[in-house]
């Protein structure tokens, strides 16, 4: 399987892959890695889903990841839902602490 690459740009990007490595069981990520490539299904989309509003503490529909198949294009979706930047970096930096991530 050949899959595309790209790195993090942000914190919230870095929140994104994490969440799907973790949820998909597979690394590296990148940001232009398509989500059905990289084997996920409705499942795991509602996994993600569910970790995501967990993690940044917002609403993210299942639907949302699975019209949004990048983790680049979940990122501006999310920046685009009317949530504040700023608490998607706060929750973003709270989860990237708590998990030993780099950002």
């Amino acid at each position: 399987m050949s899959v595309e690459t790209g790195t993090q740009r942000d914190v919230l990007e870095v929140v994104l892959v994490h969440c799907w490595e973790s949820t998909l069981r597979k690394k590296p990520i990148g940001v232009d890695d398509n989500f059905f490539a990289l084997g996920g299904h409705s499942l795991a989309a509602m996994r993600v889903a569910t970790r995501l509003r967990k993690s940044l503490g917002v609403t993210v529909d299942y639907g949302m990841v699975l019209e949004h198949l990048t983790v680049a294009a979940l990122a501006r979706a999310l920046r685009d839902s009317g949530v504040p930047s700023s608490e998607l970096d706060r929750a973003g930096h709270a989860y990237v602490a708590e998990h030993g991530l780099a950002a």
